[in-house]
């Protein structure tokens, strides 16, 4: 049962049928994001049983195909949670799919990529779908609810994110998410990886917190913070396995005036990111609220492309002269381009640099009062 009423997820339409047939589902994601929830919501009514990776009991029935095979037999639907903590779960998943002959229908989630926990790749090759699920997207909510009261609620999702818990329950938001940054956030990476030094690591996180949105070069960060060039790209690349970041590079097709090897990191949501500084003080009182913006922008079209699982790419686009836009996306060979603004304003000397040199596109200029055009992937107008 849910305590709370149940939002769907968009993800669910591709869930409910199999994908390529006779594969592993596997569903990866931040931490709390309902990835479970979904799963238990797929599975209600039908007989199905969940192992976790988390439990002891599980994880010993996980270690012996002797023990989980035979369960493809007895169940219609199999849940293995929290995946990246079963030893070899490339190999556990290989023999299940090669073994399934009764048609039961496996899934699997994980809040790291499982390459963290190693194998996938070479045991598991071809006998998985893969699908990201992240937190609530304006679009889900708006489906629950309706565009004016998503619209009405902006400032909050600025503020405090998309995390179920956050939406379920708003009144507690501030303590979940402070909990949340302090005992939960690294908990994968942690485990998962060696971290002789989790302090350097802790420290890059309030880093890239601070300047969310910003053109990051690890020298220059390696400078300021005392941690080694090596280090930064290693926890970096870590981060982003544990989906608690995401790195944007830049798309450069002319080198002599284009920046090529520039990257922005984002947080996959607002309220991780503001509890990370601690700040969670209103909008209008707030430096940041630009970043704020371009940041929950970025994940609604981080989610939009990932339900879709159309193969889009991000980049941001910025010439050695500083013009600089927002986002580029890449799907099919064509560039969308938009600009994140708190509210709408006439071109600026960037946007009019980005169209001289692409003429085929035209920059959408991105505020909190249209972003409603994002549910049909509608083309954003100033």
């Amino acid at each position: 049962m849910f305590d709370f009423p149940y939002i769907p997820r968009a993800l669910e339409k591709q869930l409910v049928t199999p994908g390529l047939a006779g594969r592993a589902e596997i569903i990866l994601g931040p931490r709390q994001v309902g990835k479970s929830t979904l799963l238990n919501k797929l599975a209600q009514g039908k007989r199905h049983l969940v192992l976790t990776g988390e439990d002891e009991d599980d994880l010993a029935v996980l270690a012996d195909p002797k023990s989980y095979l035979p369960l493809l037999e007895q169940f219609p639907y199999i849940i293995i949670d929290e995946a990246q903590f079963v030893p070899g779960i490339g190999r556990v998943i290989k023999r299940m799919v090669d073994s399934n002959h009764a048609g039961c229908r496996l899934f699997v989630t994980g809040s790291s990529s499982l390459e963290l926990a190693g194998g996938m790749k070479e045991s598991a090759a071809g006998r998985f779908n893969t699908y990201n699920l992240w937190p609530f997207s304006l679009e889900e909510l708006a489906a629950h609810t309706s565009w004016i009261e998503v619209k009405r609620q902006i400032q909050d999702r600025m503020i405090y994110g998309c995390c179920p818990a956050v939406v379920n329950e708003p009144q507690h938001a501030k303590q979940y998410l402070l909990d949340f940054a302090d005992a939960v956030l690294y908990k994968d990476l942690f485990k998962l990886a060696e971290m002789r030094k989790p302090t350097e690591l802790v420290k890059l996180v309030k880093y890239l917190a601070y300047n969310v949105g910003s053109e990051v070069k690890y020298a220059t960060v390696a400078r300021e913070l005392g941690i080694q060039n090596k280090t930064i790209e290693r926890y970096v690349d870590l981060l982003e396995a544990c989906f608690i970041i995401k790195t944007v590079p830049s798309l450069s097709c002319n080198p002599q005036s284009e920046i090529k090897l520039g990257k922005k990191i984002y947080f996959y949501d607002n309220g991780i990111r503001n509890a990370l500084i601690r700040d969670f003080s209103p909008l209008p009182v707030r430096t940041d609220a630009g970043a704020l913006w371009e940041n929950l922008f970025f994940t609604e079209r981080l989610k939009h492309h990932a339900f879709r699982c159309d193969g889009a790419e991000i980049y941001f686009w910025r010439t050695r002269a500083k013009h600089e836009v927002d986002f580029l996306e890449v799907l099919n060979g064509k560039v969308r381009a938009f600009e994140c603004k708190s509210s709408a304003k006439s071109k600026t000397t960037s946007i009019k640099a980005f169209e001289r040199a692409y003429p085929e596109t035209k920059v959408a200029i991105a505020t909190p009062n249209n972003i409603d055009v994002i549910a049909n992937d509608e083309r954003l107008t100033d």
